[in-house]
């Protein structure tokens, strides 16, 4: 997938774009990028996704105050698996004080060449957000150009939205959201060195940190699958503080890897979360742990073997 920059513009020969933030790229997005991708083939233009690189409300408070259902790299690769064919990571800063009309004729019509704006029914822009979908409609109208509003997409009676799935994440229902995005929940995260308590009490881990402006799951025990160099392993993520062992609040996701033991360290691991097993809690000896964590390990092999 092209990668477009600052470098690139003006587009030349013109495009179909997608407005959005599209974080978690939900099946709600994917409705919304296929019917883009689908009028791009009808006019033989490339189909051009037009998103933040960084959330405007992160931007405007200074700090990671919206937690990110998924990051750049499993942005792209989610846009392209749809079909785009591009994406441009706006800065918010650049575009913050357009006027709607600015924002269209000079933006999209002129340096994107956009013969066809889409967005969702909700899509908001420009300066204090005084544009809406019909705002743009009749502004790629008095252009000469087209646009397409993408309505709702409703699953189990309510309207899918990323800020939904983010709730369901953060309370640990990860099978909700994972029917919601269209595909299992998941995360990939660097592996980094820990205190190898999970080697000395026989359930060695790899430990995955998350940055601060990734969203983290509800603390607990999961049983999950781990992708690694396109294996599917089955393990038990631990996501939280570790307050057994430690009161430094870093927070983690630890995973046993049932049956490997090949060194993960510095390698990205996917975790792709399942059923939630347990809360995290804080043991009273390092032998009820080891107790707790066998019981986890025999709840995930019965887990998986009834998935099968």
């Amino acid at each position: 997938m092209r990668i477009i920059t600052d470098m690139d513009l003006p587009l030349k020969g013109g495009c179909v774009l997608s407005l959005g933030n599209f974080d978690g790229v939900h099946i709600g997005h994917t409705a919304m990028l296929e019917a883009a991708c689908k009028k791009a083939k009808e006019l033989g233009l490339p189909s051009v996704v037009w998103t933040f690189g960084e959330a405007p409300l992160n931007v405007l408070r200074g700090k990671s105050s919206l937690k990110y259902i998924t990051g750049s790299s499993d942005k792209i690769r989610l846009l392209s698996a749809v079909g785009c064919d591009a994406v441009y990571f706006a800065d918010f800063q650049q575009y913050r004080d357009c006027s709607p009309e600015d924002f269209v004729r000079r933006v999209l019509v002129r340096d994107f060449g956009a013969a066809v704006a889409v967005c969702g029914y909700d899509f908001h822009f420009a300066k204090n957000r005084s544009g809406n979908s019909e705002t743009l409609a009749n502004l790629m109208r008095s252009s000469g150009k087209e646009s397409l509003i993408i309505p709702p997409v409703i699953k189990n009676s309510v309207i899918i939205s990323s800020t939904l799935i983010r709730e369901y994440i953060t309370k640990g229902d990860i099978a909700a959201a994972s029917e919601l995005l269209g595909r299992r929940y998941s995360f990939v995260l660097p592996v980094q060195h820990g205190r190898h308590l999970g080697t000395k009490i026989g359930f060695p881990t790899i430990n995955q940190r998350f940055p601060d402006y990734q969203l983290v799951p509800a603390y607990g025990v999961y049983a999950c699958l781990c992708e690694i160099d396109g294996v599917y392993h089955p393990g038990v993520s631990n996501i939280g503080v570790k307050p057994t062992v430690t009161d430094e609040g870093i927070i983690l996701c630890e995973t046993h890897i049932l049956r490997f033991s090949e060194n993960m360290y510095d390698k990205e691991v996917r975790v792709l979360l399942f059923e939630k097993l347990r809360d995290e809690k804080k043991f009273s000896s390092l032998d009820e742990l080891k107790a707790a964590v066998a019981e986890d390990v025999r709840h995930t092999v019965n887990y998986f073997q009834m998935k099968c």
